[in-house]
């Protein structure tokens, strides 16, 4: 009898583990993922250069990074225009089987030509 409350004890506690460490795995690769899409971001936005551009970007382990850049249209509480403002978005896709992909994370910001 105890030997057999042990052995469920036992495999609870492998199930239990082995739970944890996929989930610290998973975790890891999250924040792997979050740090190049930040990183592109911060490269992309820092382009002295700056234009409307639509293109991808490879990355690590099936990653890509879809990086999209359009011109704003707004002006300030006195009606006039603010130019050369671009929204910068960049979007981490997983490549799936076949040719489709998946939207795993993705970031935007607000950039304004002259800024670097």
């Amino acid at each position: 009898m105890a030997m057999a409350l042990f052995a469920i004890a036992a495999v609870s506690l492998a199930q239990a583990l082995n739970t944890i460490s996929l989930t610290v795995i998973e975790s890891i690769e999250g924040a792997e993922i979050e740090e190049q899409l930040r990183g592109v971001l911060m490269e992309v936005s820092r382009d002295p250069n700056i234009q409307e551009d639509t293109r991808t970007i490879s990355g690590e382990e099936g990653i890509s990074f879809q990086v999209e850049i359009e011109r704003l249209s707004l002006s300030n509480e006195e009606a006039i225009p603010l130019e050369d403002l671009f929204e910068v978005r960049v979007t981490a896709l997983r490549k799936l089987p076949g040719k489709k992909s998946e939207e795993i994370a993705s970031a935007d910001t607000w950039v304004f030509e002259g800024m670097f």
